[in-house]
């Protein structure tokens, strides 16, 4: 029986981020991954991620997001390469829509710095847009991207400069908690740890029976499109953005990084209802929706369709993240149900995680994300 002061499965974002966060405090730590590292079935793998402070998703992420980005900052002036890129970011939508008047009024009782533009501005000055004059946006100068697989090596590897291990392709086969005792099993060995971050991800429904009925695995594809006007999409002209249209349909986006073209998203667009080990590749007609922002927003960015992502979300009922314990010792947690808003916020998930793991205080309040504001599932 193998024993560690802590096992985190699953090495996404939050899974590494637990793992340095129990490093960190001097915890000898395991971090499982059942696949490759990184994992491209994973929703952590790719070549962007938006971080953004004007959040109108809840006011309660603004602390967490303040700590992320300053997380962030100092894991990116310790690595060898680029992990953020500042750009900016838009919220966009109709005067009185959901996501501009909620970053607006997170914006204003937080004290982050802000613009509130009309169309025309929005146009005038990022010249791929061609917004009715109805719309409004928020521009926050801190925003920017993430690269998704350069920010997984580089917590992986402050974690391993602590002493954490990674292991790739060993799968948890299962786990038990019971009278404060934790056991791991997998094909290679068995794990005795004082405590179980699960981060596992659309996968954690398999194998954590408290989360088992609330998490939807839902199938996402993104595209990445060439602009007819390239340069109109460069990170220095095109913004992070996320998008409510005044006909119901939502949208993010962000500049060419790395690889040709920008990228695209729709998001509340109801995804198939699927397995993760079961996504399959994007057909040409799942991009119709995403491509719809081009089409109507920013005619420039219309162009031939470069490359297909699929990844399936966790969603949870409420859209807000599941990170609480699921044992009554308090020994196993959960760090799941990011519901497609969770990367940039994952240095502070995976802090708070391994804080109520080890019943220590976390960073920020947690309790906005206990499990026991839903109602369990029976059986």
């Amino acid at each position: 029986m193998a024993e560690y002061d802590a096992v985190v499965i699953g090495a996404g974002v939050v899974g590494c981020a637990a793992a340095r966060a129990f490093a960190t405090e001097g915890r000898d730590v395991l971090l499982l991954e059942q696949g490759d590292f990184p994992n491209p079935q994973a929703t952590s793998y790719g070549s962007s991620r938006i971080f953004r402070l004007a959040y109108h998703e809840g006011e309660m992420y603004v602390p967490m997001l303040r700590r992320s980005r300053r997380l962030w900052q100092r894991l990116n002036s310790d690595s060898d390469t680029d992990l953020f890129r500042r750009t900016g970011s838009l919220t966009i939508g109709p005067e009185s829509g959901d996501s501009f008047t909620g970053a607006r009024s997170t914006c204003r009782s937080h004290g982050i710095k802000h613009q509130v533009l009309t169309a025309d501005e929005v146009n005038d000055r990022f010249p791929a847009y061609d917004l009715p004059q109805e719309y409004r946006a928020v521009f926050q100068p801190d925003g920017g991207l993430l690269d998704p697989e350069r920010c997984l090596v580089a917590l992986v590897e402050a974690a391993a400069a602590e002493g954490a291990e990674l292991r790739a392709h060993e799968p948890v086969v299962e786990w038990t908690a019971d009278a404060g005792t934790v056991r791991v099993r997998t094909p290679r060995r068995a794990y005795e740890p004082d405590s179980v971050v699960v981060a596992s991800g659309a996968w954690a429904a398999d194998h954590v029976p408290a989360v088992d009925g609330l998490l939807e695995r839902e199938r996402h594809v993104a595209c990445r499109v060439r602009p007819r006007n390239p340069s109109a999409f460069d990170p220095d002209s095109f913004p992070v953005f996320v998008m409510d249209a005044a006909d119901g349909r939502h949208f993010y986006g962000l500049p060419r990084h790395r690889v040709p073209g920008f990228k695209l998203g729709a998001t509340h667009d109801r995804g198939a209802r699927v397995h993760p080990d079961d996504a399959r590749a994007a057909q040409p007609a799942e991009t119709e929706p995403a491509r719809g922002f081009a089409r109507d927003f920013a005619p420039n960015g219309d162009g031939p369709l470069l490359g297909t992502r699929t990844c399936v979300l966790s969603q949870s009922p409420d859209g807000h993240y599941i990170v609480d314990a699921v044992d009554d010792a308090g020994d196993v947690v959960v760090a799941v149900g990011m519901s497609g808003h969770g990367f940039k916020t994952a240095p502070v998930v995976g802090e708070v995680a391994a804080a109520l793991a080890t019943d220590s205080e976390p960073p920020v309040d947690a309790e906005p994300f206990a499990i026991d504001r839903f109602e369990r599932p029976v059986g």
